[in-house]
């Protein structure tokens, strides 16, 4: 399993109810296609004087290589600036992305080796 996380602001003048609403829509967009395999919209609890992430952070699970390529293969060939994606970007003031891939997960007691992952099969 590959973990894209986007840690995110949105701008000051927002209504952050309505641009999640919107950023949810994109994902449920990808997931209903078949481009991703989950995620998670979560909200930073901590006070801004105790961490140093952004506000939001979008979790987007993908199976594998395969799907992580092509999610953003056709995102690229639709343009980063187009449709909700395009809409998404507008709203965000700030962000940095980290991409995991899955070494264990809760219930297995051995540590999956990354070189062999596939977490569609786990």
């Amino acid at each position: 399993m590959i973990h894209y996380s986007i840690w995110f602001d949105l701008r000051n003048d927002s209504n952050h109810a309505k641009d999640l609403s919107v950023v949810q829509e994109f994902l449920d967009e990808l997931y209903a296609a078949g481009s991703i395999a989950g995620f998670h919209i979560l909200q930073n609890s901590g006070a801004p004087t105790k961490t140093k992430l952004l506000r939001y952070q979008a979790q987007i699970e993908f199976c594998d290589d395969a799907q992580f390529s092509a999610a953003f293969s056709a995102q690229a060939a639709r343009g980063i600036h187009t449709g909700l994606h395009g809409r998404v970007m507008s709203m965000v003031s700030d962000f940095n992305i980290g991409v995991f891939r899955q070494i264990a997960a809760s219930g297995n007691s051995a540590v999956i080796e990354p070189s062999s992952l596939n977490a569609c099969e786990i």
